[in-house]
Protein backbone atom coordinates (compact mmCIF):
# COMPACT_ATOMS: atom_id res chain seq x y z
CA UNK A 1 0.00 0.00 0.00
CA UNK A 2 1.34 3.39 -0.90
CA UNK A 3 2.44 5.57 2.32
CA UNK A 4 0.76 8.79 2.99
CA UNK A 5 2.64 12.33 2.70
CA UNK A 6 2.58 12.55 6.70
CA UNK A 7 4.49 8.97 7.18
CA UNK A 8 6.93 10.13 4.27
CA UNK A 9 6.89 13.89 6.16
CA UNK A 10 7.64 11.73 9.36
CA UNK A 11 11.09 10.55 7.89
CA UNK A 12 12.95 13.44 7.32
CA UNK A 13 15.83 14.20 9.35
CA UNK A 14 15.24 17.58 9.69
CA UNK A 15 12.83 20.53 8.14
CA UNK A 16 15.47 21.81 5.87
CA UNK A 17 15.83 18.55 4.30
CA UNK A 18 11.89 17.97 4.24
CA UNK A 19 11.43 21.69 2.50
CA UNK A 20 14.52 20.77 -0.25
CA UNK A 21 12.64 17.92 -0.90
CA UNK A 22 9.52 19.05 -2.09
CA UNK A 23 10.94 21.75 -4.20
CA UNK A 24 12.32 18.71 -6.41
CA UNK A 25 9.27 18.24 -7.43
CA UNK A 26 8.71 17.72 -11.01
CA UNK A 27 12.38 17.01 -11.44
CA UNK A 28 11.76 13.58 -11.94
CA UNK A 29 12.26 10.61 -14.59
CA UNK A 30 12.64 6.99 -15.37
CA UNK A 31 10.59 6.50 -12.45
CA UNK A 32 9.22 3.39 -11.62
CA UNK A 33 8.14 0.76 -8.30
CA UNK A 34 7.89 -2.94 -8.13
CA UNK A 35 7.08 -5.11 -5.10
CA UNK A 36 8.87 -3.09 -2.13
CA UNK A 37 11.53 -1.14 -4.56
CA UNK A 38 11.36 2.93 -5.80
CA UNK A 39 13.41 4.29 -8.07
CA UNK A 40 14.20 7.40 -10.46
CA UNK A 41 16.11 9.83 -11.67
CA UNK A 42 16.83 13.52 -10.71
CA UNK A 43 17.49 16.14 -12.50
CA UNK A 44 20.13 18.43 -10.42
CA UNK A 45 23.19 20.84 -11.34
CA UNK A 46 25.32 18.73 -13.64
CA UNK A 47 25.00 16.88 -16.26
CA UNK A 48 23.99 13.56 -14.74
CA UNK A 49 20.74 13.41 -13.01
CA UNK A 50 21.35 11.56 -9.40
CA UNK A 51 20.03 7.96 -8.82
CA UNK A 52 17.76 7.89 -6.01
CA UNK A 53 16.31 4.21 -4.84
CA UNK A 54 14.28 3.22 -1.65
CA UNK A 55 13.41 0.02 -0.22
CA UNK A 56 10.56 0.03 1.20
CA UNK A 57 10.84 -2.92 3.29
CA UNK A 58 13.25 -1.44 5.32
CA UNK A 59 12.96 1.36 4.52
CA UNK A 60 16.34 1.90 3.63
CA UNK A 61 17.71 4.74 0.61
CA UNK A 62 20.65 4.92 -1.86
CA UNK A 63 21.62 8.04 -3.72
CA UNK A 64 24.32 9.00 -5.55
CA UNK A 65 24.08 12.48 -4.09
CA UNK A 66 27.10 13.72 -1.36
CA UNK A 67 24.54 14.17 1.01
CA UNK A 68 25.29 12.42 4.35
CA UNK A 69 21.48 12.82 5.76
CA UNK A 70 19.09 10.39 5.55
CA UNK A 71 17.11 9.67 3.87
CA UNK A 72 18.05 12.28 1.40
CA UNK A 73 16.11 15.18 0.36
CA UNK A 74 16.14 13.16 -2.87
CA UNK A 75 14.63 9.95 -1.13
CA UNK A 76 12.17 12.18 0.39
CA UNK A 77 11.01 13.74 -3.25
CA UNK A 78 10.69 10.28 -4.60
CA UNK A 79 8.86 9.35 -1.54
CA UNK A 80 6.79 12.20 -2.05
CA UNK A 81 6.00 11.67 -5.64
CA UNK A 82 5.03 8.00 -4.93
CA UNK A 83 2.55 9.25 -2.01
CA UNK A 84 1.10 11.41 -4.76
CA UNK A 85 0.17 8.51 -7.08
CA UNK A 86 3.03 9.68 -9.99
CA UNK A 87 5.54 6.40 -9.63
CA UNK A 88 4.14 4.10 -12.63
CA UNK A 89 4.05 0.50 -11.91
CA UNK A 90 7.05 -1.51 -13.22
CA UNK A 91 7.63 -5.60 -14.36
CA UNK A 92 11.49 -5.02 -12.86
CA UNK A 93 13.53 -2.89 -11.43
CA UNK A 94 15.75 -0.80 -13.31
CA UNK A 95 19.55 -2.27 -13.57
CA UNK A 96 21.26 0.53 -11.09
CA UNK A 97 17.89 -0.72 -8.86
CA UNK A 98 19.04 -3.96 -9.32
CA UNK A 99 21.96 -4.25 -8.47
CA UNK A 100 21.96 -1.86 -5.57
CA UNK A 101 18.93 -4.27 -3.90
CA UNK A 102 21.21 -7.63 -5.28
CA UNK A 103 23.96 -6.28 -3.16
CA UNK A 104 21.57 -5.79 -0.14
CA UNK A 105 19.94 -8.61 0.49
CA UNK A 106 23.33 -10.51 0.10
CA UNK A 107 24.78 -8.31 2.68
CA UNK A 108 21.71 -9.16 5.02
CA UNK A 109 22.01 -13.17 4.48
CA UNK A 110 25.37 -13.09 5.28
CA UNK A 111 25.27 -13.67 9.35
CA UNK A 112 28.60 -12.53 10.28
CA UNK A 113 28.83 -12.67 14.30
CA UNK A 114 30.60 -9.02 15.25
CA UNK A 115 33.49 -9.56 17.60
CA UNK A 116 33.54 -7.14 20.34
CA UNK A 117 36.20 -6.70 23.15
CA UNK A 118 35.03 -7.82 26.46
CA UNK A 119 36.47 -5.89 29.27
CA UNK A 120 38.48 -7.52 31.07
CA UNK A 121 37.71 -8.16 35.29
CA UNK A 122 39.98 -5.71 36.12
CA UNK A 123 39.18 -2.99 33.88
CA UNK A 124 35.26 -3.55 34.76
CA UNK A 125 36.36 -3.05 38.59
CA UNK A 126 38.87 0.04 37.75
CA UNK A 127 35.62 1.33 36.34
CA UNK A 128 33.26 0.75 39.07
CA UNK A 129 35.68 1.92 42.19
CA UNK A 130 36.16 5.23 40.05
CA UNK A 131 32.37 5.59 39.76
CA UNK A 132 31.90 4.75 43.34
CA UNK A 133 34.29 7.53 44.22
CA UNK A 134 33.04 10.47 42.15
CA UNK A 135 29.31 9.39 43.58
CA UNK A 136 31.06 9.93 46.94
CA UNK A 137 32.14 13.30 46.34
CA UNK A 138 28.66 14.16 44.44
CA UNK A 139 26.83 12.92 47.85
CA UNK A 140 29.15 15.23 49.50
CA UNK A 141 28.39 18.27 47.32
CA UNK A 142 24.14 17.30 47.61
CA UNK A 143 24.43 17.49 50.83
CA UNK A 144 25.91 20.82 51.13
CA UNK A 145 23.82 22.40 49.06
CA UNK A 146 20.48 21.70 51.56
CA UNK A 147 22.95 22.19 54.50
CA UNK A 148 23.34 25.46 53.44
CA UNK A 149 20.74 26.09 51.84
CA UNK A 150 19.55 26.56 48.30
CA UNK A 151 18.46 30.06 47.90
CA UNK A 152 22.10 31.55 48.40
CA UNK A 153 23.70 28.18 46.38
CA UNK A 154 25.30 28.99 43.13
CA UNK A 155 22.89 28.20 40.51
CA UNK A 156 25.06 29.08 37.51
CA UNK A 157 25.98 27.19 34.08
CA UNK A 158 29.57 27.33 35.25
CA UNK A 159 28.62 26.02 38.70
CA UNK A 160 26.91 23.04 37.40
CA UNK A 161 28.97 22.62 34.58
CA UNK A 162 32.17 21.76 37.12
CA UNK A 163 30.54 19.26 38.90
CA UNK A 164 29.31 17.38 35.83
CA UNK A 165 32.46 17.78 34.26
CA UNK A 166 34.07 15.93 37.67
CA UNK A 167 31.12 13.30 36.91
CA UNK A 168 32.89 12.57 33.53
CA UNK A 169 36.06 11.76 34.71
CA UNK A 170 34.20 9.29 37.05
CA UNK A 171 33.22 7.65 33.81
CA UNK A 172 29.50 8.87 35.15
CA UNK A 173 28.49 9.82 32.13
CA UNK A 174 24.85 9.63 32.83
CA UNK A 175 24.86 11.55 35.87
CA UNK A 176 26.87 14.19 34.24
CA UNK A 177 23.68 14.54 31.77
CA UNK A 178 21.83 15.26 34.51
CA UNK A 179 23.69 17.68 36.15
CA UNK A 180 23.55 19.35 32.78
CA UNK A 181 20.37 19.83 32.49
CA UNK A 182 19.44 21.27 35.76
CA UNK A 183 20.08 24.91 34.93
CA UNK A 184 17.93 24.34 31.85
CA UNK A 185 15.01 23.36 33.82
CA UNK A 186 14.75 25.53 36.68
CA UNK A 187 15.46 28.82 34.80
CA UNK A 188 12.26 30.71 34.99
CA UNK A 189 10.35 28.58 37.00
CA UNK A 190 8.43 29.39 39.64
CA UNK A 191 8.90 26.30 41.28
CA UNK A 192 12.30 25.94 41.25
CA UNK A 193 13.13 25.19 44.67
CA UNK A 194 10.81 22.12 44.47
CA UNK A 195 12.39 20.70 41.04
CA UNK A 196 15.91 21.42 42.26
CA UNK A 197 15.13 19.41 45.37
CA UNK A 198 13.86 16.61 43.57
CA UNK A 199 16.39 16.14 41.17
CA UNK A 200 19.48 16.45 43.83
CA UNK A 201 16.66 13.90 46.02
CA UNK A 202 17.15 11.59 42.72
CA UNK A 203 20.72 11.76 42.43
CA UNK A 204 21.37 10.89 46.09
CA UNK A 205 19.14 7.44 45.55
CA UNK A 206 21.65 7.01 42.64
CA UNK A 207 24.27 7.14 44.41
CA UNK A 208 22.83 5.12 47.36
CA UNK A 209 21.79 2.90 44.99
CA UNK A 210 25.19 2.30 43.10
CA UNK A 211 26.68 1.30 47.14
CA UNK A 212 24.37 -1.20 47.35
CA UNK A 213 24.89 -2.50 43.72
CA UNK A 214 25.41 -5.99 44.84
CA UNK A 215 22.39 -5.74 47.02
CA UNK A 216 19.77 -4.79 44.59
CA UNK A 217 18.16 -7.52 42.44
CA UNK A 218 19.27 -8.03 38.96
CA UNK A 219 17.31 -6.04 36.71
CA UNK A 220 16.83 -3.22 39.24
CA UNK A 221 21.05 -2.83 39.50
CA UNK A 222 21.15 -2.99 35.49
CA UNK A 223 18.41 0.19 36.14
CA UNK A 224 21.01 1.68 37.99
CA UNK A 225 23.88 1.26 35.48
CA UNK A 226 21.94 2.18 32.96
CA UNK A 227 20.77 5.60 34.73
CA UNK A 228 25.03 6.23 35.86
CA UNK A 229 26.27 5.95 32.67
CA UNK A 230 27.61 2.10 32.47
CA UNK A 231 28.01 1.20 28.39
CA UNK A 232 25.47 -1.92 27.54
CA UNK A 233 27.21 -3.08 23.75
CA UNK A 234 24.29 -3.34 21.44
CA UNK A 235 25.80 -7.39 21.44
CA UNK A 236 24.70 -8.22 25.05
CA UNK A 237 20.93 -6.91 24.50
CA UNK A 238 20.70 -8.95 21.63
CA UNK A 239 21.94 -11.54 23.53
CA UNK A 240 18.72 -10.94 25.61
CA UNK A 241 15.78 -13.21 25.14
CA UNK A 242 13.58 -12.04 21.86
CA UNK A 243 10.24 -10.31 22.15
CA UNK A 244 8.17 -11.38 18.95
CA UNK A 245 5.20 -9.52 18.06
CA UNK A 246 3.24 -7.04 15.33
CA UNK A 247 5.06 -3.95 16.47
CA UNK A 248 2.99 -0.78 15.94
CA UNK A 249 5.64 2.61 15.19
CA UNK A 250 3.32 5.26 16.80
CA UNK A 251 5.42 8.00 16.88
CA UNK A 252 9.02 9.71 15.95
CA UNK A 253 10.97 13.03 17.25
CA UNK A 254 14.08 13.80 16.57
CA UNK A 255 15.55 16.41 19.08
CA UNK A 256 19.29 18.10 18.87
CA UNK A 257 21.09 19.31 21.62
CA UNK A 258 24.97 21.17 21.22
CA UNK A 259 24.78 19.06 17.56
CA UNK A 260 24.37 16.16 19.31
CA UNK A 261 20.91 14.35 17.19
CA UNK A 262 18.78 11.64 18.98
CA UNK A 263 15.37 9.49 17.29
CA UNK A 264 13.21 8.25 19.66
CA UNK A 265 10.52 5.77 18.18
CA UNK A 266 7.77 4.58 20.03
CA UNK A 267 6.68 1.21 19.48
CA UNK A 268 3.51 -0.52 21.14
CA UNK A 269 3.17 -4.81 20.41
CA UNK A 270 -0.36 -5.39 19.16
CA UNK A 271 -0.95 -8.31 20.69
CA UNK A 272 1.13 -7.63 24.00
CA UNK A 273 0.39 -4.31 23.88
CA UNK A 274 4.25 -3.69 25.20
CA UNK A 275 5.58 -0.72 24.93
CA UNK A 276 8.92 -0.06 23.58
CA UNK A 277 11.86 2.60 22.61
CA UNK A 278 14.02 2.61 19.74
CA UNK A 279 16.22 5.27 20.55
CA UNK A 280 19.39 6.29 17.84
CA UNK A 281 22.14 9.36 18.21
CA UNK A 282 23.60 10.52 15.74
CA UNK A 283 26.55 13.53 16.20
CA UNK A 284 27.13 16.63 13.70
CA UNK A 285 24.35 15.42 11.25
CA UNK A 286 20.66 13.32 11.71
CA UNK A 287 22.38 10.37 9.57
CA UNK A 288 20.39 7.44 11.93
CA UNK A 289 19.88 4.31 10.52
CA UNK A 290 18.23 4.00 7.45
CA UNK A 291 15.76 0.55 8.24
CA UNK A 292 13.16 2.42 10.57
CA UNK A 293 9.84 1.40 9.89
CA UNK A 294 7.35 5.02 8.93
CA UNK A 295 5.22 6.03 12.16
CA UNK A 296 1.90 4.67 11.29
CA UNK A 297 3.65 1.05 10.51
CA UNK A 298 3.28 -2.01 11.07
CA UNK A 299 5.67 -4.98 11.04
CA UNK A 300 5.66 -8.49 12.55
CA UNK A 301 9.05 -8.74 13.95
CA UNK A 302 11.68 -9.49 17.04
CA UNK A 303 12.59 -6.95 20.05
CA UNK A 304 15.49 -7.47 22.21
CA UNK A 305 15.09 -5.15 25.06
CA UNK A 306 17.76 -3.50 27.59
CA UNK A 307 18.15 -5.10 30.54
CA UNK A 308 15.78 -3.22 33.38
CA UNK A 309 14.01 -2.89 36.19
CA UNK A 310 11.16 -1.21 33.87
CA UNK A 311 12.13 -2.56 30.04
CA UNK A 312 11.27 -0.24 27.48
CA UNK A 313 13.99 0.68 25.43
CA UNK A 314 15.00 -2.05 22.73
CA UNK A 315 16.65 -3.03 19.53
CA UNK A 316 15.07 -4.70 16.31
CA UNK A 317 16.24 -7.97 15.81
CA UNK A 318 14.90 -10.31 12.99
CA UNK A 319 12.16 -9.49 11.31
CA UNK A 320 9.57 -11.90 9.31
CA UNK A 321 7.65 -9.19 7.00
CA UNK A 322 7.94 -6.28 5.68
CA UNK A 323 6.12 -2.76 7.29
CA UNK A 324 2.38 -2.91 6.17
CA UNK A 325 0.29 0.16 7.42
CA UNK A 326 -1.73 0.03 10.82
CA UNK A 327 -5.21 -1.28 9.86
CA UNK A 328 -7.68 1.86 9.74
CA UNK A 329 -9.25 -0.11 12.64
CA UNK A 330 -6.67 1.72 15.15
CA UNK A 331 -8.12 5.12 14.98
CA UNK A 332 -11.32 3.86 14.73
CA UNK A 333 -11.38 0.92 17.37
CA UNK A 334 -8.09 1.38 18.56
CA UNK A 335 -8.93 -0.96 21.82
CA UNK A 336 -8.76 -3.91 19.22
CA UNK A 337 -5.17 -2.99 18.50
CA UNK A 338 -2.92 -2.87 21.54
CA UNK A 339 -4.89 0.99 22.69
CA UNK A 340 -4.47 0.98 26.57
CA UNK A 341 -7.20 -0.14 27.87
CA UNK A 342 -9.23 1.42 30.68
CA UNK A 343 -8.19 5.08 29.39
CA UNK A 344 -6.40 7.93 31.46
CA UNK A 345 -6.58 5.67 34.69
CA UNK A 346 -5.59 2.70 33.73
CA UNK A 347 -2.50 4.51 31.85
CA UNK A 348 -1.32 6.34 35.40
CA UNK A 349 -2.13 3.23 36.91
CA UNK A 350 0.54 1.54 34.38
CA UNK A 351 2.91 4.53 34.75
CA UNK A 352 2.99 3.77 38.89
CA UNK A 353 3.79 0.16 38.36
CA UNK A 354 6.83 1.25 36.20
CA UNK A 355 8.08 4.14 38.73
CA UNK A 356 7.95 1.63 41.54
CA UNK A 357 9.80 -0.76 39.34
CA UNK A 358 12.34 2.11 38.51
CA UNK A 359 12.47 5.29 40.63
CA UNK A 360 14.77 6.81 38.56
CA UNK A 361 12.24 6.55 35.25
CA UNK A 362 11.45 10.49 33.79
CA UNK A 363 8.54 9.65 31.32
CA UNK A 364 6.46 6.47 30.08
CA UNK A 365 4.47 6.21 27.27
CA UNK A 366 0.97 6.12 27.00
CA UNK A 367 -1.55 5.40 24.59
CA UNK A 368 -5.22 7.33 24.98
CA UNK A 369 -7.82 5.85 22.83
CA UNK A 370 -11.41 8.60 22.39
CA UNK A 371 -9.82 12.04 24.36
CA UNK A 372 -11.09 15.55 23.44
CA UNK A 373 -8.24 18.30 23.40
CA UNK A 374 -9.25 20.80 26.29
CA UNK A 375 -8.50 24.55 26.76
CA UNK A 376 -8.68 27.02 29.41
CA UNK A 377 -6.51 29.36 29.32
CA UNK A 378 -2.76 28.71 29.22
CA UNK A 379 -3.79 25.15 30.41
CA UNK A 380 -4.38 22.23 28.09
CA UNK A 381 -5.38 18.61 28.87
CA UNK A 382 -7.29 15.56 27.15
CA UNK A 383 -10.50 14.66 28.78
CA UNK A 384 -11.75 11.10 28.25
CA UNK A 385 -15.16 9.44 27.30
CA UNK A 386 -15.45 8.92 31.70
CA UNK A 387 -14.64 13.00 32.00
CA UNK A 388 -11.13 12.11 33.62
CA UNK A 389 -8.38 14.40 32.30
CA UNK A 390 -4.76 14.46 32.31
CA UNK A 391 -3.02 17.59 31.96
CA UNK A 392 -0.14 18.62 29.57
CA UNK A 393 2.79 19.65 30.03
CA UNK A 394 3.51 23.60 29.31
CA UNK A 395 4.79 23.28 25.56
CA UNK A 396 6.96 25.59 23.54
CA UNK A 397 4.03 26.97 21.69
CA UNK A 398 0.34 25.89 22.15
CA UNK A 399 -0.70 23.05 20.15
CA UNK A 400 -3.62 24.46 18.27
CA UNK A 401 -2.28 21.35 15.53
CA UNK A 402 -4.15 18.72 18.20
CA UNK A 403 -7.10 20.98 18.67
CA UNK A 404 -7.40 21.22 14.85
CA UNK A 405 -6.83 17.21 14.60
CA UNK A 406 -10.01 17.39 16.88
CA UNK A 407 -12.71 19.91 16.48
CA UNK A 408 -13.77 18.94 19.55
CA UNK A 409 -14.48 15.43 18.65
CA UNK A 410 -12.25 12.16 20.05
CA UNK A 411 -8.94 11.58 19.01
CA UNK A 412 -6.05 8.89 19.51
CA UNK A 413 -3.46 10.24 21.13
CA UNK A 414 0.50 9.00 22.03
CA UNK A 415 2.31 10.56 24.35
CA UNK A 416 4.29 10.81 27.46
CA UNK A 417 3.41 10.92 30.30
CA UNK A 418 6.02 13.19 32.73
CA UNK A 419 5.98 15.25 36.07
CA UNK A 420 4.98 17.78 34.07
CA UNK A 421 2.30 16.19 32.56
CA UNK A 422 1.59 14.93 28.79
CA UNK A 423 3.59 15.43 26.35
CA UNK A 424 1.72 14.50 22.77
CA UNK A 425 4.31 12.57 20.16
CA UNK A 426 1.17 11.67 17.46
CA UNK A 427 -2.42 11.50 17.52
CA UNK A 428 -4.70 9.57 14.92
CA UNK A 429 -7.41 11.62 13.10
CA UNK A 430 -10.13 10.24 9.95
CA UNK A 431 -8.13 7.04 10.13
CA UNK A 432 -4.54 9.25 9.47
CA UNK A 433 -1.80 9.99 12.14
CA UNK A 434 0.10 13.48 12.08
CA UNK A 435 3.57 13.96 13.84
CA UNK A 436 1.88 16.58 17.02
CA UNK A 437 4.72 19.39 17.60
CA UNK A 438 4.75 19.51 21.46
CA UNK A 439 8.08 20.15 22.87
CA UNK A 440 7.72 20.51 26.37
CA UNK A 441 9.34 23.40 28.63
CA UNK A 442 8.35 22.36 31.82
CA UNK A 443 5.52 24.10 33.94
CA UNK A 444 4.74 24.83 37.31
CA UNK A 445 2.43 21.95 38.66
CA UNK A 446 4.77 21.54 41.12
CA UNK A 447 3.68 22.15 44.35
CA UNK A 448 6.02 24.22 47.47
CA UNK A 449 5.92 21.77 50.24
CA UNK A 450 7.57 21.95 54.16
CA UNK A 451 10.75 19.96 52.26
CA UNK A 452 11.33 22.79 49.87
CA UNK A 453 11.04 25.63 52.22
CA UNK A 454 13.66 23.62 54.89
CA UNK A 455 15.87 23.03 51.58
CA UNK A 456 15.46 26.85 50.64
CA UNK A 457 17.02 27.91 53.74
CA UNK A 458 19.35 25.16 54.70
CA UNK A 459 18.85 22.12 57.40
CA UNK A 460 21.70 23.74 59.13
CA UNK A 461 18.78 26.41 60.01
CA UNK A 462 15.66 24.83 59.89
CA UNK A 463 14.38 21.38 60.50
CA UNK A 464 11.34 19.56 58.97
CA UNK A 465 8.85 17.56 60.34
CA UNK A 466 7.97 14.51 59.14
CA UNK A 467 4.41 14.68 59.84
CA UNK A 468 3.78 17.19 57.44
CA UNK A 469 4.88 14.84 54.88
CA UNK A 470 1.35 12.26 52.84
CA UNK A 471 1.28 9.48 55.46
CA UNK A 472 2.94 6.57 53.23
CA UNK A 473 5.89 9.01 53.10
CA UNK A 474 5.77 9.83 56.65
CA UNK A 475 6.09 6.69 58.55
CA UNK A 476 8.84 6.17 56.32
CA UNK A 477 10.67 9.32 56.87
CA UNK A 478 10.23 8.85 60.51
CA UNK A 479 12.25 6.26 60.34
CA UNK A 480 15.37 8.08 58.85
CA UNK A 481 18.24 8.93 61.58
CA UNK A 482 21.58 10.79 60.69
CA UNK A 483 22.60 14.27 59.09
CA UNK A 484 19.77 16.71 58.83
CA UNK A 485 20.86 16.98 54.92
CA UNK A 486 20.68 13.20 54.40
CA UNK A 487 17.53 13.02 56.02
CA UNK A 488 15.99 15.55 54.11
CA UNK A 489 17.34 14.21 50.43
CA UNK A 490 15.98 10.72 51.40
CA UNK A 491 12.85 12.25 52.48
CA UNK A 492 12.26 14.55 49.03
CA UNK A 493 13.32 11.32 47.27
CA UNK A 494 10.55 9.46 48.51
CA UNK A 495 8.01 12.15 48.63
CA UNK A 496 8.76 12.82 44.87
CA UNK A 497 8.25 8.84 43.90
CA UNK A 498 5.04 8.51 46.13
CA UNK A 499 3.54 11.91 44.64
CA UNK A 500 4.54 11.47 40.64
CA UNK A 501 3.48 7.34 41.23
CA UNK A 502 0.04 8.43 43.25
CA UNK A 503 -1.37 11.02 40.53
CA UNK A 504 -4.97 10.86 40.22
CA UNK A 505 -7.03 11.65 36.55
CA UNK A 506 -8.47 14.97 37.62
CA UNK A 507 -12.14 15.98 35.49
CA UNK A 508 -13.00 17.97 32.85
CA UNK A 509 -15.69 18.80 30.13
CA UNK A 510 -15.30 18.11 26.82
CA UNK A 511 -16.39 21.11 24.35
CA UNK A 512 -19.47 20.75 22.23
CA UNK A 513 -17.77 19.12 18.67
CA UNK A 514 -17.35 21.06 15.73
CA UNK A 515 -20.41 21.11 13.04
CA UNK A 516 -20.18 17.95 10.23
CA UNK A 517 -18.44 19.50 7.52
CA UNK A 518 -20.59 18.54 4.29
CA UNK A 519 -18.27 19.37 1.90
CA UNK A 520 -16.10 16.76 -0.28
CA UNK A 521 -12.89 15.42 1.41
CA UNK A 522 -10.51 16.88 -0.72
CA UNK A 523 -8.30 14.01 -2.04
CA UNK A 524 -4.94 13.07 -1.34
CA UNK A 525 -3.20 14.30 -4.38
CA UNK A 526 -4.69 17.64 -4.32
CA UNK A 527 -3.95 17.75 -0.22
CA UNK A 528 -0.28 17.54 -0.86
CA UNK A 529 -0.09 19.34 -3.15
CA UNK A 530 -1.70 22.24 -1.66
CA UNK A 531 1.00 21.36 1.01
CA UNK A 532 3.33 22.03 -1.11
CA UNK A 533 2.56 24.98 -2.20
CA UNK A 534 1.45 26.67 1.06
CA UNK A 535 5.14 25.61 2.51
CA UNK A 536 7.05 26.72 -0.55
CA UNK A 537 4.53 30.04 -0.80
Amino acid sequence: MTWTAQQVTALAPDAASLAAARKLHGRWGSTGCCDTALWGLCKGSGAKPYQTIVDLSGPAYKCSCPSRKFPCKHALSLLLTWSDGMVPEAAAPAEYAAEWLGTRAQRETRSVAAQQKTPSAAAAAQRRDRVAAGLADLDVWLCDQVRTGLAQADRSFDSFESVAARMVDAQASGVASALRQLPRNVVGREDWPTILLREYARLHLLATAHRRLDDLEPALAASVRTHIGYPVTAESVRDEPAVRDQWMVLGLRITEEERLYARRVWARGRTSGRWALILDHSFGTPAFPAEMPVPGSMVEAELHFYPSAAPLRALWGERHGVPEPLPRSFATAPEVSGAQPGGIAAALTTHARALGADPWLRSWPVLLADVVPVVSGDAWSVVDREGSALPLARPARQPWQLMSLSGGHPVTVVGEWTADGLVPVSAWAGGEMAAIDAEAIGGSRAQADELASVALLGTARRGFDPATLPEPVAEAAGRLHGDPALILLEAAALRDVFARGAVLPGTGEPPEPAAADQRPVLPAPAAARLVRLLSEG
